[in-house]
């Protein structure tokens, strides 16, 4: 093989590799996986933990639990239980949630009535 040769070669195989990664940048990138800590673990701070079918979390003031099931970027949740506290001065706008859709890093979240509720980033 002449230098010539093994030069375009080593062009074409650089130009693939590129292209294959831009590929999966994008797809890891705007990840639908939703399995993650979504918002912050703190006191009256909403999050959600969603791994291996369950989800688990907080809407700041009562624990929540159930199953999701993931098509494509969306999620649909079926909550089992919740508590039944009430916290002063948090906003229990989780607890609401049927729906939500991976973005990036921002799962945004909805009713049942198919509206947006609200928004978690993505912290672990």
């Amino acid at each position: 093989m002449s230098m010539l040769t093994m030069g375009r070669v080593a062009i074409v195989m650089v130009a693939l590799m590129v292209v294959s990664a831009c590929g999966n940048s994008e797809t890891s990138g705007g990840s639908a996986d939703p399995q993650a800590t979504w918002g912050v673990k703190a006191e009256r701070s909403p999050y959600l933990e969603i791994a291996d079918g369950e989800v688990t979390g907080s809407d700041g003031c009562n624990s929540l639990s159930g199953t999701y099931e993931l098509e494509g970027d969306e999620l649909t949740f079926s909550m089992k239980m919740s508590t039944m506290m009430a916290c002063p001065g948090v906003d229990p706008w989780l607890a609401k949630l049927k729906s939500a859709r991976v973005d990036g890093d921002v799962l945004v979240v909805f009713n049942r009535e198919g509206e947006e509720i609200g928004t978690l980033d993505r912290t672990a």
